[in-house]
């Protein structure tokens, strides 16, 4: 394991700001796909895990957005950042892993389009981060 966390360090360390994101993006859909196994299984020591590793995920999403230069953008992003926050804890709440499906199909177009970014070496700035 201590050869993963090398790897995943360096990785951040030597990624453009574009590229963290979508590493971000990743480990949330990776988590919330964990936490569903979790509640689908009754591992709830996983479940709450994998949903608050996501949840902080998405939070450090929606605080880095610059409200002021990213206009609507950030505006739509910080909303659907809600929203997804609202599906974890309902998911949470009522041990209901369908209702991660939501958030984990909006990250995954949106990652996707983060990734297409990266390969061209664009700046995050177009949304205010």
């Amino acid at each position: 394991m201590v050869g993963a966390q090398a790897y995943a360090n360096t990785q951040i360390q030597t990624a453009s700001s574009v590229q963290v994101i979508v590493l971000l993006y990743d480990g949330a859909i990776s988590s919330m796909r964990l936490a569903q196994e979790g509640m689908s299984t009754s591992n709830f020591q996983d479940k709450a895990r994998f949903l608050d590793r996501a949840l902080r995920v998405i939070g450090e999403l929606s605080a880095s957005l610059n409200m002021e230069e990213g206009g609507n953008i950030a505006k739509d992003l910080r909303r659907m950042y809600e929203y997804m926050q609202f599906e974890m804890t309902q998911a949470n709440l009522k041990n209901e892993p369908h209702r991660l499906e939501g958030p984990i199909h909006c990250l995954s177009v949106i990652r996707e389009a983060w990734q297409d970014l990266a390969v061209q070496g664009a700046k995050p700035q177009a949304v205010g981060m």
